[in-house]
C-alpha cells in the first residue's frame, strides 16, 4: 500500500487574489491521508515565495502556450525536469495533481508525464478545477494520467489510501483496454465525519505565501438548482447535505485555535436554506466574535432571503456575493434563473442596510441579448442602485458538462470546431480588460445578429458599452470581490483602491508588491 502522498499544484501565473488564497481542498486531502497514518505533503504553487522563484519570463510564457505548442524555452524545460526530478528523488507513490484551466494546464500534463516515466509505477489522479471541467477529455490527451477524480473527491481519496481498486472509486474516469469507463457518481455524503483540514506548514509548505483568508464549506458545495451555463451540478451533484452547524463551527474553532485564523471565505455557491443565520447564531452563541472574526462569501437570492442580514454582520459577515446574472425576464428563462424583482430588491436593501458590504453579480451580454433586455437590465439595475456596493460583470463563458455546451442550438451558441483542444488553456483573466483576451472559442446570437455572424469584437463592444454605461453613468464600482472587501479590511484599506491596486499588481506580474501585501497581512495578524 502506497505510504507517500503528494498534493501537487502548478499554478504559472497568479491572475487573481483568490488564486492565493490556502487551497481548502488540499488541506482536506491532507487531514484524511493523515488519519489513515499517511505521509501527506502539499506542494501548492500557488503562493508567492514559489512564484516567485520561477524565472521572470515563466508567468508569460504559461499563459501563451497552446496545449501542443512546442516551442517552449529552456527555461520552462528545466523547470519542468527540476519538478519532476524531485518528486521522483522524494520517493512519492500517489500524486493527486490539481489542474487549473489556462495557464499551468500545461505544465502540469507535461510534468506527470514526466514523473511517469521516472516513476513507471507512480499513480497520478488529476482533482481541482480542471478535472471537473475537462473530464474524460483530459484522458484523450493525457492518457499517462490513472484516473480523473471530479468533485470533492473526499470519499475517492479515502478509497484509493485503503488500497481499493479504481473501479471502487466514486466519481472517477479512467482508461482501461484503451476505452474510457465511469464509475458511479455520488454525493458527498460525509460531509460531517471527513478530518479537519490541515494547514500545519510542514504539510502544506510555503503557506505563509499565501493570503490569511481560510476558506470553510457549510455543506457538500452540491448545487439543486440548473443554470444552463453553471458545471457545479454536473461535478458536485444536485442533492445538497448541509454540514450540521456544531460541526462547522467546531471547525472554525480548530481554525481558529491552530492556525490564528481570523478572516474566513465561506465557499459554498449555494448555501443551503438558512445555513448562514444557523452559523451566525453558533458563533454568537459560543462567545466567538471576541476573537475579531470577519467572513464573506455567496448568498442566493432564492434559498438565503430569508437569512437574518443583521445577525450576520453581528456575528462578522463584512460582504456578500448575489449571483443576479440578468434583470431582463426574458433572459432570466432562458437561463433558469428567475427572481421574483421585488423579492430580490428586498434581499439586497435588507443585506445593504445591516451594514454588509453588498455585491451584485452579472453575465453580459448573455447568448440571445438584445438591446431591448439590455435596457430593462439597465432600468432595473438604477433602481436596485442604492442597495450595492459592487457589481461584478463577466461575458458568457461556455464550460463543458453544461446545457450550453451539450445542447448550444437550443441556447442560440455557436461552438469553434477545435472547442475541446482550445478550452483547457484558454486563459480566463476577469482583471484584464475584454479586449486584450484571446477570442472565445464560441460564439452566440447578439443584438439580432445569429451566431455565426457574431465576432469575439462584437462582443467586446457589447460588453464595454454595458460596463461603461454601469461605471459612469450609475457610478457604480465594478470589480471589487468579495474576497478583495474582506482582504482589504484586514489591512485597513479602502475596499476599491485597495481592489486597483490588486490589479494593477497581478496585471503587471509584480509579485514583489504581492508579497509585501500578503506580509502585511501576516504580521497585522500575529499582532
Amino acid at each position: 500500500m502506497a505510504e507517500r502522498f503528494l498534493i501537487y499544484n502548478f499554478l504559472g501565473r497568479a491572475n487573481d487574489l483568490s488564486d492565493l488564497i490556502p487551497n481548502e481542498r488540499f488541506a482536506v486531502i491532507a487531514g484524511i491521508l493523515r488519519a489513515l497514518g499517511k505521509y501527506a505533503e502539499i506542494r501548492d504553487g500557488a503562493n508567492i515565495y514559489t512564484l516567485l522563484s520561477y524565472p521572470p519570463n515563466l508567468a508569460q510564457e504559461v499563459e501563451q502556450l497552446e496545449f501542443y505548442d512546442t516551442n517552449q524555452s529552456k527555461e520552462y524545460l528545466d523547470l519542468l525536469e527540476q519538478e519532476a526530478q524531485s518528486i521522483a528523488r522524494d520517493g512519492f507513490e500517489v500524486i493527486f495533481l490539481n489542474l487549473w484551466r489556462g495557464p499551468g494546464f500545461k505544465f502540469s500534463v507535461e510534468l506527470a508525464k514526466r514523473v511517469k516515466e521516472l516513476v513507471p509505477n507512480i499513480a497520478i489522479y488529476a482533482i481541482g478545477q480542471g478535472a471537473d471541467r475537462i473530464r474524460e477529455g483530459l484522458l484523450r490527451i493525457a492518457p499517462h494520467i490513472d484516473a480523473v477524480m471530479y468533485g470533492l473527491g473526499y470519499e475517492g481519496v479515502e478509497l484509493i489510501t485503503k488500497g481499493h481498486p479504481i473501479q471502487d472509486i466514486p466519481n472517477a474516469i479512467y482508461l482501461q483496454d484503451g476505452q474510457i469507463r465511469f464509475t458511479e457518481q455520488k454525493v458527498l455524503d460525509n460531509i460531517n465525519s471527513i478530518p479537519f483540514p490541515i494547514y500545519d506548514d510542514d504539510v502544506y509548505l510555503n503557506i505563509k505565501g499565501k493570503f490569511p483568508i481560510y476558506p470553510i464549506a457549510l455543506s457538500n458545495e452540491a448545487c439543486p438548482f440548473a443554470c444552463p451555463f453553471c458545471m457545479r451540478p454536473a461535478s458536485y451533484g444536485v442533492d445538497v447535505v448541509a454540514k450540521d452547524t456544531s460541526r462547522a463551527v467546531d471547525e472554525l474553532q480548530h481554525l481558529i485555535h491552530n492556525y490564528n485564523a481570523r478572516y474566513f471565505r465561506i465557499v459554498d455557491s449555494t448555501p443551503p436554506f438558512m445555513a448562514l443565520t444557523r452559523f451566525a447564531e453558533e458563533v454568537i452563541k459560543r462567545g466567538l466574535t471576541k476573537y475579531g472574526l470577519h467572513f464573506s462569501g455567496f448568498s442566493r437570492l432564492d434559498v438565503n432571503s430569508s437569512d437574518d442580514f443583521e445577525l450576520l454582520r453581528k456575528a462578522g459577515v463584512e460582504a456578500l456575493f448575489f449571483g443576479i446574472e440578468t434583470l431582463d425576464e426574458n433572459m432570466q428563462k432562458s437561463i433558469k434563473k428567475v427572481h421574483p424583482y421585488d423579492n430580490l430588491k428586498n434581499t439586497l436593501k435588507r443585506c445593504h442596510d445591516a451594514g454588509i458590504f453588498t455585491i451584485g453579480s452579472f453575465i453580459f451580454p448573455l447568448p440571445g441579448e438584445t438591446e431591448e433586455s439590455m435596457a430593462n437590465t439597465l432600468a432595473k439595475l438604477r433602481e436596485i442602485r442604492p442597495y450595492l456596493d459592487s457589481v461584478l460583470i463577466q461575458p458568457a463563458g461556455v464550460y463543458p458538462m453544461t446545457e450550453w455546451r451539450l445542447k448550444p442550438e437550443e441556447y442560440r451558441i455557436k461552438m469553434h470546431p477545435d472547442y475541446d483542444q482550445i478550452f483547457p488553456v484558454y486563459p480566463v483573466k476577469y482583471i484584464l480588460p475584454i479586449r486584450y483576451w484571446k477570442p472565445f472559442p464560441f460564439t452566440y446570437d447578439l443584438m439580432g445578429k445569429p451566431a455565426d455572424q457574431v465576432t469575439f469584437e462584437d462582443i467586446v463592444e457589447t460588453f464595454e458599452r454595458f460596463c461603461s454605461i454601469v461605471s459612469k453613468e450609475l457610478g457604480l464600482p465594478i470589480g471589487v470581490q468579495d474576497y478583495d472587501a474582506l482582504a482589504s479590511h484586514l489591512l485597513e484599506r479602502d475596499h476599491a483602491q485597495f481592489t486597483k491596486e490588486l490589479i494593477n499588481a497581478f496585471v503587471q506580474v509584480d509579485y514583489p508588491h504581492l508579497k509585501e501585501i500578503i506580509e502585511t497581512a501576516h504580521k497585522k495578524l500575529a499582532g
